[in-house]
């Protein structure tokens, strides 16, 4: 008699350690999702702020530190590589002189040991472009494919 209880209690052990691992996946996953999508918003926003700020400086772009001080952006980009939510941004501007076109490039690159995608947007195309191993590029497939 206790050995048909014994087994149904193991088994009813076994399936609920299943299940808090797939729920603890589950929420890790979800995490990692909100993460993401706030380091994507970061890239959208600095990519509206710099199409704002070349308007008013003759075509030329800045760095986070010119765009919080125009107004641009806010505190939360201060600094030379900001961070979101696990995510680091660093940006390359590129001003040309004269009658050149200037030019930027931004990553969001998890920070360490945080795990997720590797994201990339430039003043080109204005597409984010993802990577899920390493940096990301423009040879990356863009988010809207």
């Amino acid at each position: 008699m206790h050995r048909p209880l014994t087994f149904g209690l193991f088994l009813l052990l076994t399936c609920t350690a299943f299940a808090c691992q797939s729920y603890t996946r589950t929420l890790q996953q979800s995490v990692e999702r909100a993460d993401e999508t706030a380091a994507i918003g970061a890239l959208r926003s600095t990519f509206a702020a710099q199409q704002t700020y070349s308007v008013s400086n003759n075509g030329g772009y800045g760095n986070f530190a010119q765009l919080v001080q125009g107004g641009f952006l806010d505190s939360r980009f201060a600094g030379e590589n900001p961070k979101f939510k696990g995510y680091v941004l660093s940006m390359v501007v590129k001003n040309g002189g004269g009658s050149a076109e200037g030019s930027f490039a931004i990553n969001a690159d998890p920070e360490p040991p945080q795990q997720g995608h590797h994201f990339y947007m430039d003043s080109s195309s204005g597409l984010i472009h993802s990577n899920a191993t390493q940096p990301a590029g423009v040879s990356d497939p863009s988010l809207d494919q």
